[in-house]
């Protein structure tokens, strides 16, 4: 049918063809009588001429490919399969090895798209190399086997050739004798069919053909719509169109056509969210086919496969546009699970034969990616994004409820009860659900799973996401002042205040705090949360009587609630104990965590044996900071708060040394071994602290050797940039220089007050810790 409904035909010999829009044409063949002499056409009319629209603009990329053509042409022989899905340049490298060649040999097209149109053209190809006309209508009448015929003559052709053979993505036609190798020509295959055994039984050499890189993808956009678009948002374009060769011409085609209005980029890269496809098919000109629109484009493969028999193709791939774009585990589409999911036209014992379908015809791959338990690879699917996009918009409305809770149940069946592989490479489709208001209600409990889970392993940027996302949808539910969006709130702002973005987190959790003052009858607990998280932002701020006036309020609710051996309670008196070292009150930090060193055999509590280790932390810290203020030689003497006279004096009273210092140290970071492991961010905090006990106690090559490890532990989990890390930087540095390696610790040094000083400004405590690294290496 056409686009308007109504069939095209056109007369052929004996009978017509009828033209749909899918491009399948349909042969009607009547013998009535003699045959025809009439001399009319029978065939298309020229097999010289490249039956492709023609490059728009300069073929780009597949440098490696086009030589290995080339190649092959000089070698006069073998049979080349181009294969890939739709849209991806098939044809266009065809038609330009067809143009390269035609100086040198004989070059031949034939569409092959529908066996009709192969067999026309082949029996073309025929009387192009000498045979009669007697002897191509004996091949059309079956009075002679046609594809034996053709063959003689390529086989004896005064000139070598090259055949192509475009779109033959049914290629059960080539199967019957029309694919065959010559010692006198080279032939050429474009086909969506990467597997078949029509390619194996002619010993073809297969070619994939698939997106563009990047650079070379912007180029394309920029060749096709040049103009005064900025170079930044050209790639952000290409890279939003999953850098497809036909996706890019389209878009390439409506930037540079416009006559009623003229479309920036950006403009047309903000317009594209709405409808991908229809605002893409814009850029085709009129006389465009089936295969030069993307709407179209992927449906020829879908409905080719349907006539298969393999209708549940289509189903998969509605399936996988539920979820991201990222690499979805084959595990998550075992029949079992997607039976129990109870995913809408799939029949188990099909989803197998369906899937091979898909990988046939170049709409999904398969491929195997590291990260399975005990180094095993997990093999996986992937498939385009603007395909999945293209699938999603035109699944019907009354399947959509069905589909996205199954999507949503095999999401929650992988997170809630599969190995720690399956959950990383599921992840991405996770987010996709609770991004998606129609899903994001079904995958709450799993997102919570991971941010939490991300949360306890110290990977807090892999937890913030999920984070946001829960935060999120609470708000377009409009439930975002209930009890379990405000506690996800607080979550949200520890995460953001953990990864590093002290200042971001502040505002978040000021938002928590006053929701869950408002819910304070009917969960205390959780305005006592807030307290705990917002003090961590003000301590790291320097404001730290903000900060302890929190944690004193905190302390309160949960010791009311908890009482006060509880962990949670004891949790914030280990966070005032900071703080008072911070503000200079050495004395008042050293006698509470006296008071929480007598505090932590008695804890309980499910958080108990954190708080403990982390008790002993604060713990070595005070005093440390103690031992300082004894110490006038220190070289850290200028980086901390000045003491207040009373502090001094609370100070000499106590009986320290750094070898008492250093073996609380040794302690903590014992426990934290123990507790966390030893490459968790908190156990480098430990490291840290044990560094500069040693230091002070003599014992410099250990103190530079455990702030080594501290900055391999926090670039690793936490980032070059993540403040932590920056203060670990400006520590070694102002050890390696005490010991006289300028070269190094200026360096490290420069760099460590740099970032310090574009993240937190020049007052902040790291920034001023930096500042005096630097002075040590300069001077």
């Amino acid at each position: 049918m056409s686009e308007d409904g109504s069939a095209r035909a056109a007369a052929y010999g004996q009978g017509r063809i009828f033209q749909s829009e899918r491009d399948i044409q349909v042969t009607e063949h009547h013998h009535h009588g003699a045959p025809d002499t009439s001399g009319r056409a029978t065939g298309p009319a020229s097999v010289r001429v490249a039956l492709s629209a023609p490059l728009r603009a300069a073929l780009l990329d597949r440098e490696e490919l086009r030589e290995e053509l080339l190649a092959a042409l000089d070698a006069d022989g073998g049979v080349h399969v181009l294969h890939g899905f739709g849209g991806c340049g098939k044809t266009a490298v065809a038609r330009w090895l067809f143009d390269q060649s035609a100086s040198s040999r004989v070059a031949l097209w034939v569409d092959a798209s529908t066996e009709s149109q192969l067999r026309s053209g082949m029996l073309a190809v025929a009387a192009d190399r000498g045979a009669s006309s007697e002897e191509v209508r004996a091949a059309q009448e079956g009075r002679r086997a046609a594809a034996d015929l053709v063959w003689q003559r390529l086989d004896m052709s005064p000139e070598p050739w090259l055949l192509v053979l475009d779109n033959a993505d049914d290629p059960r036609a080539l199967r019957d004798g029309w694919l065959r190798g010559s010692p006198r020509g080279t032939v050429l295959v474009s086909s969506r069919q990467s597997v078949d055994p029509a390619w194996t039984g002619v010993g073809a050499r297969m070619h994939r053909v698939d997106v563009l890189p990047a650079v070379e993808g912007a180029q394309l956009l920029h060749d096709l719509a040049p103009g005064d678009h900025q170079p930044e948002a050209t790639m952000r374009l290409a890279q939003r169109l999953g850098f497809h060769p036909l996706a890019l011409t389209l878009a390439g085609g409506f930037l540079s056509q416009q006559l009623l209005e003229s479309w920036t980029v950006e403009q047309y890269l903000e317009r594209l969210g709405e409808d991908p496809a229809a605002l893409l098919d814009r850029g085709a000109s009129l006389e465009s086919g089936a295969r030069e629109r993307l709407s179209r484009t992927w449906q020829l493969s879908l409905d080719a496969l349907a006539q298969r028999g393999l209708p549940e193709a289509t189903a998969i791939l509605q399936l996988l546009a539920c979820w991201g774009h990222a690499p979805v585990p084959v595990a998550l589409l075992a029949p079992s699970a997607m039976l129990a999911a109870g995913v809408p036209g799939l029949a188990g014992e099909r989803i197998e034969a369906g899937l091979r379908g898909l990988l046939s015809a170049s709409l999904v791959d398969l491929f195997e990616v590291p990260g399975g338990v005990g180094g095993r690879r997990v093999r996986c699917v992937t498939a385009h994004g603007l395909l999945l996009e293209t699938i999603a918009a035109g699944v019907p409305e009354e399947q959509r409820a069905e589909l996205h809770g199954a999507a949503s149940a095999l999401v929650n069946r992988a997170v809630l009860g599969g190995d720690a592989s399956t959950v990383r490479l599921v992840e991405p489709h996770l987010l996709a659900l609770l991004e998606n208001s129609a899903t994001a209600g079904h995958v709450l409990d799993a997102a919570r799973r991971v941010r939490d889970t991300y949360d306890v392993a110290g990977q807090w940027a892999d937890s913030l996401p999920f984070a946001a996302a829960l935060v999120e949808a609470a708000s377009r539910e409009g439930a975002a002042e209930g009890i379990v969006a405000v506690a996800d709130s607080i979550a949200l702002g520890k995460t953001i205040h953990m990864s590093g973005d002290f200042a971001g987190a502040e505002p978040v959790l000021k938002k928590a705090l006053d929701a869950a003052t408002a819910l304070a009858e009917e969960a205390p607990l959780l305005q006592a949360d807030a307290c705990v998280h917002l003090s961590l932002c003000y301590g790291k701020g320097g404001r730290n009587a903000e900060a302890i006036r929190l944690l004193q309020r905190a302390g309160e609710i949960r010791q009311s609630a908890l009482g006060s051996t509880h962990a949670d309670t004891a949790e914030t008196l280990l966070l005032q104990v900071d703080n008072q070292c911070l503000m200079g009150n050495y004395g008042v930090s050293l006698r509470l965590a006296q008071q929480l060193r007598e505090l932590v055999p008695n804890l309980h509590g499910e958080r108990s044996d954190e708080v403990a280790v982390r008790a002993l932390l604060v713990i070595a810290f005070a005093l440390w900071h103690a031992q300082v203020i004894r110490a006038p030689e220190s070289p850290w003497r200028a980086s901390i708060t000045a003491p207040a006279a009373d502090a001094i004096a609370d100070v000499e009273a106590q009986e320290l040394g750094w070898g008492l210092v250093r073996e609380r140290a040794q302690e903590s970071l014992d426990a934290h071994i123990v507790h966390f492991g030893p490459d968790h961010p908190q156990t480098a905090a430990a490291r840290r602290n044990l560094a500069l006990a040693a230091w002070e106690h003599g014992d410099q090559k250990t103190a530079i050797a455990e702030l080594r490890r501290t900055i391999a532990i926090r670039t690793a989990h936490l980032g070059a940039e993540h403040p932590w890390t920056i203060v670990a930087n400006g520590l070694l540095a102002h050890c390696l220089a005490l010991r006289g390696n300028t070269e190094e610790a200026s360096t490290l040094a420069d760099r460590a007050y740099a970032d310090a000083f574009r993240i937190l400004g020049p007052n902040h405590v790291i920034s001023v810790q930096c500042a005096a690294a630097k002075e040590a290496a300069s001077s």
